[in-house]
């Protein structure tokens, strides 16, 4: 019996003992992927970014993402929330979003 796609990506992960471990309820977008890390979430995130091409809705999301929402992302963004920009948004925008987040998103600063 193959392995379902979501057990072999999860596999392929590799541990960074210098990232710091995130609570998952702390990090919005780590919670659709049951990981404590972005490390830890980046293969499974890769496989949903990817799969979006096959989604007219997701491609339209991604042509529209930088119009609608800026071109920075957060680690600590709500996938959720950036959802609601999209009219007839549903769990795969938000998924999708999460994806994005692991995979392009960056710490947010203080400025003081």
């Amino acid at each position: 019996m193959p392995m379902p796609l979501s057990a072999t990506l999860r596999g392929v992960h590799r541990y960074q003992p210098d990232e710091p471990a995130a609570r998952p309820e702390a990090v919005p977008a780590l919670r659709h992927f049951e990981a404590a890390t972005f490390e830890e979430a980046k293969s499974l995130a890769c496989a949903v970014y990817f799969d979006a091409r096959h989604c007219a809705r997701c491609r339209r999301v991604l042509e529209e993402r930088f119009d609608r929402l800026g071109s920075t992302l957060f680690h600590d963004d709500d996938p959720h929330e950036l959802a609601r920009c999209f009219e007839g948004a549903d769990a795969c925008t938000v998924r999708l979003f999460a994806a994005c987040i692991v995979l392009f998103a960056r710490n947010r600063e203080s400025i003081h």
